[in-house]
Parts: structure tokens; C-alpha cells; sequence
């Protein structure tokens, strides 16, 4: 909105007076169009300051100009005086629109407007004709007097002005009624919307309260079920351990009775030595009743220790007993090794020893591989590691087993373990038939087995990737036919969740 345009007939015909006087109305325009879109005093306060320090300006140059050009002092004074006068009531207006801003600021834009018309097409326009005047030889008074009887037309001017002015507050008003009407509506529908909200919010929390419910129970139901799952882990891994020492009952019986079988003999021998022992002893004992029959008793004596052998007997009664130590120690250690074994379903984490594990369950399995493999061991230095020693252990055979089943003849299984960057791993190695993609693929399937029917239930590396996983870690596969498989079996050293990742079968 601008409330004061620039036309011809504000020209004074002073180039540097009109320049400033253009400026002016810019600012003036600038005042009324902030207070049209509902600016208070404080917004307008910048540009008032700008307005009343420009008019400061611009006062000092028409001043300057009359005394320059010689105009009447009469005039000089009067038009000084309305400078001054300006500037007073300006600043009265401002100070009363901060106590009454509703009424004042229009007031003072009001004030601004008609002083800026009556201004420029009053006394400038009168000050610019006495300039002329002068310039064209009257004398100062003489073009003072003449001023005296001229009137223009400011009047006319200022009354245009203020009616666009309020034409436009008019029409401005207009549309804020307007818009108040649409405002109004909008409310009255956004009113009606909350009401119709606040049903569906209602009804969406019953939803929600019910479908919180059902979630309740269908997770009190999960629960039993993953209750039911754990129980039937449990039983399965109960029924593979107890399927795997079936499997190794026979060679395990062999192992024993091995030792049993050299130990009863042994035994028996040593019953005979005892006799010729005892022999020997009483034909000491015969000796010592009576010297007169020395002689024939020392012929006695000497017929018992030959018979005897002693010297041969005392050197293999060491034998017999060192051997039989050996036999007992070796089913001792079996025996100590199953009890181990047989504990695989107890889920208590402890701190052990990989390398003792896989040697106690190298010796359960040996019986299964001694015939077919050659077992090459490097061992590392491995730290503690917290995990469920006999599940592991569980792990550590079915790997071994298989490695044996899967070389047809003779062959190698290499057992390597290491640590790094704080896991654990122990690696199994054959140099058995190998495995197909497609099989290396399926290995991990629950179930999954290329052994014939009755020599194999499927679950064994099932559950071994089950029982890593719970530990945190991963299983590694390399295999190509022909060239053999390698599992390596990563453990982290210190307990971990279980990653949600899937084995890694390079």
C-alpha cells in the first residue's frame, strides 16, 4: 500500500530538495504499509526513528539553501519554525501512542501523511517560488510580500491522499472481516473435528487395550512354548549324546577290555610265580628244623630255586606289575573321560581348558579313528575360555567322527588350536572324501544326513551349530571333494550373546 504518490505537482523545481523529498515519501509509504498489516509502535519504531532523523537532514538543507540564496529573515524564522514545530509534535505523538497504541498510531500516521503534503506543497513550494524570485532580481521582501496572497493546492492533494488511504484501510478491513468469518468457520469445523477425534481416539484405545491384551496372553504363551522348545532341545541333545555313545559303546568296550584282558593274564602268571615262591619259602623253612638233614635239605633248596627261576622271576614280576599299572590307569582314564561325556546336557558356564577337552574326548573316539587316521596334533597356548565344557566337548566329537567316516581307507586328521583378539578357536582337519557344494550347503539342516539309512540320525552338526551359537561364536566350513573338509570352530573367551548371524561356510 502506498498512501502518497509522487506526482509533477510536488516538484519544487530544487533538484536536491526533491530528491529528498522522494525520499521522505518512501519512508512514509514504508510506516503506513507495516500499520496496515497490523504492526504495533514497537515494529514502526525504526522507521519513525529513520523518518524524523531524515526530516533533521533535510530541514538543515533548506535552510542552508534560503540563507544562500538571501530569502526575507521574516521568512527564514517562519519556516525554521516549522521544522521545530515538526519535530515537537512528533515526538509528543510517539510518547502518547505508547500509552494508547490503539488510537495514537493511527493518529500519528494521520498527523505524518498531512504534514508531508502541507509541507512540500505548502511552505516549500513557497520557499522554492521566493528562490526564483530572487534569482530573477526581486528583492526578498518584495517576493515575501507576494507569497503572502498565494494559495495552493495542498488542500486538494491531502484529501486525495487520505481518501486512497482510507480506501485502502477500508478494504483492508474488509477482508480481516472476512477472514475472522472464515477463521470462525474453520473453528467451528476444527471444533467439530476434535469432537469427532476424540470418539476415534476413544475407540482406538479400546483397540489398542484389547490388542494389548491379546498380545499378553499370546506372548504367556510364547513363553510356554519356548519353554517347550528348551525341554525338547534338551531331550534331543540327551538323545544325540546317548546316540553318539552308542556309537563309540563298542569301541569303548574294546578300549577296556584291552587293559582288562592283558591284566588277567597277567594276573594268572603272577598266581604261578607265587606258587614257585612259596615253594622256595618252605623249602627254606625246612631248612632251618634240623642241620642233620642240612644236606639233603640244601639239595632240596637248590632243585625249588631252579625250578623257580628266580632271577628270570624277579625281573618279570616287575614287568607284569608296571604293565598291569599301565592297563588300570588307561581304564581308569577312559572311564573318567566317559563320565565327563556323559554330563553334556548340564548347562552350567564355567571357566576350561580346550586343549583338555579335546584330548579326554580324543581319547573317548579313539577306538573310532585309530584304524582309519593318523592324528597330527599342534596344540597352541590358549587362555581360559567360559563356556559349557561338556557341550563343547559334545561339538569337539561330532566333528572328530565325522572326520573319521568321512576317510574311506587312511588318512590324517590334523587337530590345531589358537587364540586371537580375544576368541579362542580349534580347528579339525581331514584328508576324508570331501563334500559337494550342495551338500556343504545342507550340512547345518536338522536331520540332514548322506550317511545310510541306521548309521546316522542327522542332528549331530545341527546341534553343534546350535550349541556355538549359544556361546557366541561361529563355525567356519572348507570343503572340496576329493581334498578333504575343514571345520574351525571359533569361541569367544569371555561369555557373549549369541550373534544373529548365520554359519560361515567358506
Amino acid at each position: 500500500m502506498e498512501p502518497f504518490v509522487w506526482t509533477d505537482k510536488f516538484d519544487t523545481g530544487l533538484s536536491e530538495v526533491d530528491a529528498q523529498h522522494r525520499h521522505l515519501v518512501v519512508v512514509l509509504n514504508r510506516v503506513a504499509e507495516l500499520y496496515t498489516s497490523g504492526s504495533d509502535l514497537a515494529t514502526l519504531a525504526p522507521l519513525l526513528k529513520e523518518l524524523t532523523d531524515y526530516s533533521h537532514y533535510h530541514f538543515e538543507t533548506e535552510e542552508r539553501l534560503m540563507a544562500e540564496t538571501g530569502c526575507a529573515p521574516e521568512h527564514a524564522r517562519e519556516h525554521a519554525q516549522i521544522h521545530q514545530d515538526f519535530f515537537r509534535e512528533v515526538q509528543m505523538m510517539i510518547v502518547w501512542a505508547r500509552e494508547n497504541p490503539g488510537e495514537a498510531v493511527p493518529a500519528l500516521l494521520r498527523y505524518l501523511t498531512t504534514w508531508l503534503v502541507h509541507h512540500i506543497l505548502g511552505s516549500d513550494q513557497a520557499m522554492a517560488r521566493q528562490m526564483r524570485a530572487i534569482a530573477a532580481g526581486m528583492s526578498p521582501a518584495e517576493a515575501y510580500r507576494r507569497e503572502e496572497g498565494v494559495s495552493g493546492h495542498e488542500t486538494d492533494a491531502l484529501v486525495a491522499t487520505l481518501q486512497k488511504l482510507h480506501g485502502e484501510l477500508a478494504t483492508r478491513n474488509q477482508d480481516l472481516a472476512a477472514r475472522n468469518e472464515d477463521l470462525e468457520a474453520a473453528r467451528q469445523e476444527l471444533r467439530r473435528a476434535n469432537e469427532g477425534l476424540e470418539l476415534r481416539v476413544q475407540a482406538r484405545t479400546r483397540e489398542l487395550e484389547e490388542a494389548n491384551r491379546q498380545l499378553t496372553v499370546e506372548k504367556d504363551a510364547q513363553k510356554a512354548l519356548i519353554r517347550k522348545l528348551e525341554e525338547a532341545q534338551n531331550q534331543l541333545l540327551q538323545s544325540e549324546k546317548l546316540a553318539a555313545i552308542g556309537q563309540l559303546a563298542a569301541g569303548v568296550a574294546h578300549e577296556i577290555n584291552n587293559p582288562v584282558g592283558f591284566v588277567t593274564s597277567n594276573l594268572g602268571t603272577l598266581a604261578q610265580y607265587v606258587d614257585k615262591l612259596l615253594a622256595l619259602v618252605e623249602a627254606y623253612e625246612n631248612v632251618e628244623e634240623g642241620l642233620a638233614e642240612r644236606l639233603l635239605q640244601e639239595a632240596s633248596v637248590s632243585l625249588a630255586r631252579r625250578e623257580a627261576d628266580l632271577e628270570y622271576l624277579r625281573d618279570d614280576v616287575r614287568d607284569l606289575l608296571k604293565e598291569s599299572q599301565d592297563g588300570l590307569g588307561r581304564v581308569r582314564r577312559i572311564v573318567q573321560d566317559l563320565k565327563e561325556f556323559s554330563h553334556v546336557d548340564q548347562a552350567e558356564w564355567q571357566q576350561a581348558d580346550l586343549n583338555a577337552g579335546i584330548e579326554s574326548t580324543l581319547n573317548v573316539a579313539w577306538n573310532e579313528i585309530k584304524y582309519k587316521a593318523r592324528v597330527d596334533k599342534e596344540l597352541g597356548v590358549l587362555p581360559p575360555v567360559t563356556c559349557i565344557p561338556a557341550q563343547i566337548n559334545q561339538v569337539i566329537l561330532n566333528i572328530l567322527v565325522n572326520a573319521a567316516q568321512a576317510i574311506e581307507s587312511q588318512g590324517t586328521i590334523f587337530l590345531r588350536t589358537g587364540a586371537r583378539d580375544g576368541w579362542a578357536w580349534f580347528e579339525i582337519r581331514d584328508t576324508g572324501k570331501g563334500m559337494a557344494p550342495d551338500v556343504k550347503k545342507r550340512i547345518f539342516e536338522p536331520f540332514f544326513t548322506t550317511k545310510p539309512v541306521g548309521k546316522g540320525t542327522g542332528l549331530g552338526l545341527s546341534l553343534s551349530y546350535g550349541i556355538v551359537s549359544k556361546h557366541g561364536g561361529r563355525i567356519e566350513v572348507d570343503s572340496e571333494p576329493g581334498k578333504g573338509t575343514t571345520f574351525r570352530v571359533w569361541l569367544p573367551v569371555e561369555r557373549s550373546e549369541p550373534p544373529a548371524q548365520k554359519p560361515v561356510r567358506g
